[in-house]
Formats: structure tokens, sequence, C-alpha cells
């Protein structure tokens, strides 16, 4: 039996303060595809095990096949990237209608350097170049 690929429950934002609070206090990457919000927390760093992460898209983005089209794309970038993270960070990404005519490639590169602004590289990983 194949392992199951997707993100754990204690991976993911849920709550709608989680979302507001990190919108609100945290640092800010912003590409034409969409803007990435970061926050880090030093009191909770023991009891976790991976960064979160939480993907909102409006209707603007598209119908509801191209909104979670995006949103698994990018879920998926992140699960291939949580060893990199710090996993005391919290991540929130808003997507862009120009999203819709990205790459997953570039959607790629675009969160890695969102990933290096925010300062979200965890401090024991080398960047890659």
């Amino acid at each position: 039996m194949t392992p199951k690929l997707t993100l754990k429950s204690g991976q993911r934002l849920k709550r709608n303060n989680d979302f507001v609070r990190t919108r609100k206090h945290g640092r800010t990457y912003r590409c034409p595809y969409f803007a990435l919000f970061s926050t880090v927390h030093k009191e909770d760093s023991e009891d976790r095990l991976s960064a979160r992460i939480g993907i909102s898209a409006s209707k603007r983005v598209g119908n509801a096949v191209a909104r979670n089209r995006l949103k698994r794309n990018l879920r998926e970038l992140f699960r291939l990237r949580q060893h990199e993270i710090r996993q005391e960070a919290d991540i929130v990404i808003s997507i862009r209608f120009q999203a819709n005519r990205a790459t997953l490639s570039e959607l790629e590169r675009r969160l890695e350097e969102a990933i290096q602004y925010n300062g979200l590289v965890h401090p024991g990983h080398s960047s890659s170049p």
C-alpha cells in the first residue's frame, strides 16, 4: 500500500483568527501570482512537528475548479519543501487572479523566493542556488 502524501491536520491553518493574525502581524511577500504572509512563533515551537499553511482564493481567481487546482498545486509545493521551512512558521497564501496563467514551475520559483525573502528557511538547512 502506498503512503498517503497529504498534509496532516496539524500542518494546516484552519481557524479564522490564525489567518487574521498571520495577515495582520506577519511579513509579506507579494508577486503577480500570490501574496504570502508569514509569522514565526517561538512559544509553541516544541509542540510543532512542521510549519502550518493556509491558502485562500477569492472567486475573482476563477471558478471552483481553477481555485481548487491552484490550491492543490501550492499545497503540494509546500509539502515538498516543508523540511526546508522553520517548524514554528505559520504561512498564509492569498492567490491572485494572475496565478491562472502561471506554470507550476513559475509558482514553484516564486514560492522558493517568498520563503527566502520572509526568512522562513530552517537555520540548519542550506539554501539551493
